[in-house]
């Protein structure tokens, strides 16, 4: 697998504004390293339930070697994209979605969570999308992640992304393999 590094920083590029089935514009942009607070309140906003289908096991706090892995990045092999809105005149993330290369086991794991307020608008579809191409970009074309078996709603969002998609079943998790 050939994955390129990105030596000069934050990549600016992959900014955007978003519209919305429901009218909101959120921007996107990739994760900073001074996004720790914002995620610890992200995690905070989110019903049970959401942690449970992104980290497969209940969750009230993040470690801070957590946090850190969460929002220290190298935007190539590693790589977030935030969807941030202002609220009550401060910035927040209401989503994440990305990408992790693990070179011991040669795999590149993804993940998604969205705020449950802001579900059902084609943000997850849009952000996996948008992080799919980026690893693209970076030489990265299979993704894997393990996912709770009864999250339909991740495994409609992959459908309609229109990669190829393989699925297998232990002890009640699914592990997916997605071709980009």
């Amino acid at each position: 697998m050939l994955l390129t590094f990105n030596i000069g920083g934050y990549p600016r590029q992959y900014e955007s504004l978003l519209a919305l089935k429901n009218g909101e514009k959120v921007f996107l942009r990739p994760i900073r390293q001074t996004d720790e607070n914002l995620i610890v309140d992200l995690l905070n906003k989110l019903s049970a339930d959401s942690v449970y289908l992104r980290f497969l096991r209940p969750i009230k706090t993040l470690s801070e070697e957590l946090l850190f892995q969460l929002t220290h990045i190298n935007y190539s092999s590693n790589f977030a994209l935030v969807a941030v809105i202002k609220e009550n005149g401060k910035d927040s993330i209401i989503a994440v979605s990305r990408y992790g290369y693990d070179p011991k086991a040669e795999i590149t794991d993804f993940a998604i969570v969205v705020r449950d307020d802001w579900q059902h608008f084609g943000l997850g579809k849009l952000l996996l999308t948008k992080t799919f191409a980026i690893g693209r970009e970076h030489g990265i074309s299979r993704f894997e992640t393990v996912m709770d078996s009864t999250n339909t709603v991740m495994k409609q969002i992959l459908r309609e992304l229109g990669n190829t998609v393989k699925y297998s079943y232990r002890g009640g998790a699914t592990q997916v393999e997605v071709f980009v």
